[in-house]
C-alpha cells in the first residue's frame, strides 16, 4: 500500500515514549465537517470523531479494531497505541471520509447512536 496524505489528521511518535504513536485531529478542523455532522443530527468534535473513527473501522477495516486506543476531548480526535500500521491506515480512512462529505456522512450515520455520548 503507498502512503497517502492523511490531513488534517497528523501522525507522529511520542518523544517521550519510543514506539508509541499518536493520530491526531485538532477542534481547528472541525468546523469544516460541521454541516455534515449536523444533517446527521450530530455535533462535531472530538467525541463525535472517535465515533466516525469506530464506524469506518467496522465498516472498513475490523482488523484494527483491537489495534489501538481512542482518548478523544471536546476539542480533539486522538487515537493511539504501538501499532504505527494501524493508526496510519485509520488515518488515511478518516481523511478520505473528511474529504468527501457523502462518506462522512455515511460513516455518522452508521455509527451506534451511543458512541456519539
Amino acid at each position: 500500500m503507498t502512503e497517502t496524505s492523511i490531513e488534517p489528521l497528523v501522525f507522529f511518535e511520542y518523544d517521550h515514549k519510543p514506539g508509541h504513536y499518536c493520530l491526531m485531529l485538532s477542534d481547528r478542523f472541525f468546523g469544516q465537517a460541521e454541516a455534515a455532522f449536523e444533517r446527521c443530527g450530530q455535533f462535531g468534535n472530538g467525541y463525535a470523531c472517535e465515533a466516525v473513527a469506530r464506524s469506518a473501522i467496522r465498516t472498513h477495516a475490523p482488523d484494527l479494531a483491537e489495534r489501538l486506543r481512542f482518548d478523544p476531548e471536546a476539542g480533539t480526535f486522538v487515537a493511539y497505541g504501538t501499532d504505527s500500521t494501524a493508526l496510519k491506515k485509520l488515518g488515511r480512512l478518516l481523511a478520505h471520509a473528511f474529504h468527501d462529505t457523502k462518506e462522512l456522512e455515511r460513516l455518522i450515520r452508521a455509527a451506534d447512536p451511543d458512541w456519539f455520548d
